[in-house]
């Protein structure tokens, strides 16, 4: 196995890392555009298997001269979303595999789409090579779940709601911070969320749908609708699923923060001018902010990641939260890094090693839902993100949940 890491940041970290440790690793290039990162993450590996080099993630012909260069057979790309169609081109041209963490929002802001990496789906296809998209903790693990869910734990699947907590608290930070890409952060949460409900797509208000959650050793915390790749996904592979939706836990100050953000055109990413100087205010805003990977050592608490899966066994309503719980401390005492960049940096190398051990198999543009979840599951036990199985049929009540109608639709 000949990963190439696109992006030296905090989940960037954790994948190298972990790709370390595995036995199969013949070489290991890790790229960033900053060239100083991808260097110091290199020089804290300390193998000779290892090499770090400056890239432009955005640029095809700089991606795919260095997957050539260098014999990748996968890149794991971890930069941001606006570069998946540049680097999913690149692998088409070099001839190598796929694993991206995340897609686009629903702005109407030119970034490409998650339809439109699915549109190349006939060209990876006829390259007998595989595009696997959302390989994180959500999207991720959340689309493994619903697979486990379906194959063990229900006859029919009715309701799949990606549920993600967390009550981190960041020592010497009072104000907003995202403990994973901000740029991201601010694009999923201020753009409308898509939702799946009675055979249709539909988008929701941001940060709306307020909702109190109970996560496992978290307890309650109020979870709002936020754009998210399961949303699109599961659908296509659980016909008979009449909600598919996810939401996010924030506290009030980070709410009222996205919204004054939103109100003040701060979230745009199109370029302004002030005095002399161009700038997006997206990029502004970010910039004020920590980076994730510096958070490292200073968060305290713990994230949740999990899928409620609800339905019918034996003609029986049935529901399971199948979940996972990442300490802040522990992530940090393994590997120096904080629990969100660790729960989503671990996944996409499991994948990766899945699909060199053809254990994984398969041509196109994927989603991970698409595979088997028992081989995956058991590597991530082993890789230290025991999950776990919540019976919340007692708790769900029945009639399940239903949730008012949206005013805007999108085709299905």
């Amino acid at each position: 196995m000949k990963p190439l890491v696109l992006g030296a940041g905090a989940v960037g970290t954790v994948s190298a890392l972990k790709f370390m440790k595995e036995a199969m690793l013949e070489k290991l290039v890790i790229a960033d555009a900053v060239s100083a990162r991808a260097s110091l993450l290199a020089d804290r590996l300390k193998d000779a298997r290892v090499s770090a080099i400056h890239l432009d993630a955005g640029n095809v012909a700089d991606v795919t001269a260095a997957i050539r260069s260098s014999g990748i057979t996968v890149v794991l790309n971890a930069a941001l979303p606006a570069t998946n169609m540049d680097v999913m081109r690149a692998c088409l041209e070099a001839g190598c595999d796929y694993i991206d963490l995340a897609s686009a929002g629903t702005d109407v802001d030119g970034i490409p789409k998650m339809d439109d990496q699915f549109s190349l789906d006939a060209e990876f296809r006829k390259a007998g090579r595989l595009a696997l998209l959302g390989m994180g903790a959500d999207p991720g693990t959340t689309n493994v779940y619903a697979a486990y869910a379906a194959k063990h734990l229900l006859d029919v699947v009715t309701e799949l709601r990606v549920r993600d907590g967390d009550n981190s608290r960041c020592q010497g930070h009072d104000g907003f911070l995202a403990a994973f890409s901000p740029w991201v952060m601010i694009d999923e949460c201020l753009c409308k969320a898509v939702a799946f409900r009675n055979g249709r797509y539909y988008l929701e208000e941001p940060l709306t749908g307020k909702e109190p959650f109970d996560f496992p050793e978290l307890g309650v915390l109020n979870c709002y609708y936020v754009d998210h790749e399961e949303s699109r996904t599961l659908p296509r592979f659980f016909p008979a699923a009449r909600t598919i939706d996810f939401k996010l836990c924030m506290d009030d100050a980070t709410l009222e923060t996205l919204r004054v953000m939103k109100r003040l055109g701060l979230s745009r990413t199109d370029r302004v001018t002030v005095g002399d100087v161009s700038v997006a205010p997206r990029d502004l805003v970010v910039s004020l902010l920590p980076e994730p990977k510096d958070l490292a050592g200073r968060m305290r608490g713990k994230t949740c990641v999990g899928t409620l899966a609800k339905g019918l066994k034996n003609g029986l309503p049935k529901a399971y939260y199948i979940y996972n719980v990442a300490d802040h401390e522990a992530a940090f005492a393994e590997l120096g890094v904080q629990a969100t960049a660790y729960q989503t940096g671990i996944p996409p190398v499991i994948a990766a090693r899945l699909i060199a051990q053809k254990v994984w198999q398969g041509s196109g543009v994927m989603s991970p839902e698409q595979f088997d979840p028992d081989p995956f599951l058991e590597c991530l036990r082993r890789e230290g993100m025991p999950w776990h199985i919540r019976d919340d049929s007692a708790r769900s009540g029945l009639p399940w949940v239903t949730t008012r109608p949206s005013r805007e639709i999108v085709a299905a």
